[in-house]
This record gives structure tokens, sequence and C-alpha cells, in this order.
């Protein structure tokens, strides 16, 4: 099957908000960003999205969190290297999307 869950649930080992200051992760953990994490983003069912997908041999669906990343970039108004931008300097969207683990955000290429 082509579809596949969202594994960009938990924090790794290296993730950059392990690195935060307790005082950052205060600040960070009282903003709008605490709450998307935390009710929001895991309250989308990616398995229902799965009958959109082929049973065959084909490539697998888009992460919730690219395709959110994609709702806010139209939502904004933002180019692609805006949204770029913001995803590399913006805890807050980083940690709302649970993608603060993600390496590629440090040097990521435009979205296609």
């Amino acid at each position: 099957m082509a579809f596949k869950t969202n594994d960009c649930q938990q924090l790794s080992f290296n993730d950059s908000f392990i690195s935060l200051t307790e005082r950052e992760k205060k600040v960070l953990e009282k903003s709008w960003a605490k709450i998307f994490a935390d009710e929001i983003f895991p309250a989308i069912d990616e398995e229902r999205l799965s009958v959109l997908y082929s049973d065959k041999a084909s490539r697998s669906n888009t992460p919730v969190n690219v395709i959110i990343v994609r709702i806010i970039k139209e939502l904004f108004d933002y180019s692609d290297d805006e949204i770029v931008e913001n995803l590399m300097l913006d805890l807050h969207l980083r940690y709302a999307l649970h993608t603060t683990s993600f390496v590629e955000q440090q040097n990521p290429e435009p979205f296609p």
C-alpha cells in the first residue's frame, strides 16, 4: 500500500527542542505552538486519508506536517523562500508541527 503513517510524533534524541534553555522551553510552552502541538496536530487522523491512495505499489503519501506547512504558506501568502526561512528560524512553527527533529530544516530545499 502506498499510504504510510506519519512517524513524526515524538522527539528524537538530537531534537533541537532538547537543547533549549529552561527559559526558552517555558516561553515556547506558553505559546500557541504548545496548544497546536499537543491538541490539534495529534488529532489529525491521517488514516482517514488512506482511502485516497492506491493499494498498489506507488508513491507514498505526503506527511501531514508538510501538508500543513503548505496550507500555512498559502494562508500567509508566503513565497517559497519565506516559508523556508520561517521553518528554519521560527521554533514556534517547527514545534507546532512536530518537526523540531528534522535535520533538513537546518538547510531545507524550496518546495517543488
